[in-house]
């Protein structure tokens, strides 16, 4: 027999050939330990009756006793295993085909719930990603063009007075830019994650919506032209199995339950960063300074690199009069720069004190630290060691402005090699 080569396609509600959904290595693994158990030949053939796999063979030595079993596809036959065995092992040989029988159906089930998920994930997470690649290449651009105008400014500094200073309130803006696509780049995969299997179950969904109205319409239908009982009750039964309304039934209840679940992720993603932005306070109020490092730290999460340990050692603070989202935004400015400090086995420690005179918070991390001669230049605007479009090189200037303007002050100690410690102080006003 001629052994038919899978296409497989991933249109979501488009019904598959069993070729398409489970595979002949698959199956050939399956058969060939299914005969070392016992059977001389096992074969699995597809929906038209063409052979799929084969292990095994016929000696014509004695007469042989043959089973076969159907394979379903959504409650629907879709190909059938075929064993033959020799007479005289009595009833296992049953057991040994309805074993095999289960092993595929098994396999089937789980391939087909990954065709039907992986396509409609896959498409939503990857317009995302190009869409968040053409924005991130356009921030790139326009970093370099502010660092070539940085780089010229020492030969115009007489002359050109007046627009470094327009220039400099561009950067503070840029900066909070800057920082605001970085979260939001994090922020879009930590949504795109539960909204891509909320939009594949929600699409299969739809589907098995549109059989229940079918199966509505013709009760309905079949009422009105007034069928009898009993041959509207065998006609319900023949459309039921047709629409396969069991399997859907069974499915929807966790398509929904799952869909419930992702929602409520991304609500929870949603709050932190809310939170974090304080978009529904303005200006001067009192604030817990530990609930500002929490926040910042929740909506960094995604950009931190997995094995990274946090360690908290946060005592109880007073409240301090101050803005809590340019405070929110110069503790994001130093946990990222520690979050970038190394790529593996990096500790952060975040820490927070009150003594009898001011509040003192710490940030330290044991990455590549700072160098002797670059330590002097860490608050210098457009200062950076990152390669261009990796940073502004304003994150830490727009950190101490923020800390200074609210009274405190901030100091860095860095050991290269080793590791950076930030250390940020305000006053406790009476």
């Amino acid at each position: 027999m001629n052994v038919r080569k899978a296409q497989v396609s991933f249109v979501v509600g488009e019904d598959r050939r069993l070729s398409e959904i489970i595979s002949r290595s698959e199956i050939e693994s399956l058969l060939r330990s299914l005969v070392k158990a016992g059977p001389v030949w096992a074969a699995v053939l597809d929906e038209d009756g063409m052979l799929l796999c084969r292990q095994g063979a016929d000696t014509g030595l004695v007469p042989l006793e043959e089973f076969r079993h159907a394979l379903l596809v959504e409650g629907e036959p879709q190909g059938t295993l075929v064993m033959a065995v020799d007479p005289s092992i009595g009833s296992a040989g049953e057991a040994l085909a309805l074993l095999a029988r289960d092993a595929l159906q098994f396999t089937i089930t789980n391939n087909l719930k990954r065709m039907l998920t992986t396509e409609i994930h896959t498409t939503v997470v990857k317009e995302s990603y190009d869409q968040l690649v053409e924005t991130n290449k356009m921030l790139t651009a326009s970093e370099k063009s502010y660092r070539d105008l940085a780089f010229s400014l020492e030969q115009q500094v007489e002359e050109r007075t007046s627009e470094l200073q327009k220039a400099y309130a561009r950067m503070l803006q840029q900066e909070k830019l800057a920082a605001v696509g970085s979260l939001a780049a994090g922020m879009a995969h930590e949504i795109n994650n539960p909204n891509g299997f909320v939009h594949s179950n929600l699409v299969t969904f739809s589907h098995y919506f549109e059989r229940m109205r079918d199966m509505v319409n013709f009760y309905q239908m079949q009422i009105a032209n007034n069928i009898p009982l009993h041959k509207l009750h065998l006609d319900s039964e023949q459309k039921r199995r047709e629409l396969k309304l069991d399997y859907v039934i069974s499915d929807s209840s966790e398509l929904l339950k799952e869909s419930i679940e992702g929602t409520e992720r991304i609500a929870r993603i949603v709050a932190d960063l809310k939170s974090f932005s304080h978009v529904d306070e303005s200006g001067y109020s009192d604030a817990d300074l530990n609930i500002e490092l929490e926040r910042t730290l929740s909506v960094l999460v995604p950009q931190i690199s997995p094995g990274t340990v946090i360690v908290r050692e946060l005592q109880p603070l007073p409240l301090f009069g101050c803005n809590p989202g340019l405070i929110s935004q110069a503790f994001l400015a130093i946990i990222q720069n520690a979050a970038q400090s190394r790529t593996e086995a990096l500790k952060i420690h975040v820490s927070s004190r009150c003594t009898a005179h001011e509040i003192v918070i710490g940030i330290a991390d044991n990455g590549c630290g700072i160098s002797a001669h670059n330590i002097t230049r860490v608050f210098e605007p457009f200062f950076t060691t990152h390669e261009v479009g990796c940073g502004t090189g304003m994150g830490l200037t727009v950190a101490r402005d923020i800390v200074q303007a609210a009274g405190g002050s901030i100091v860095i100690d860095s050991v290269e090699s080793t590791g950076t410690a930030v250390t940020i102080r305000f006053p406790l006003v009476k």
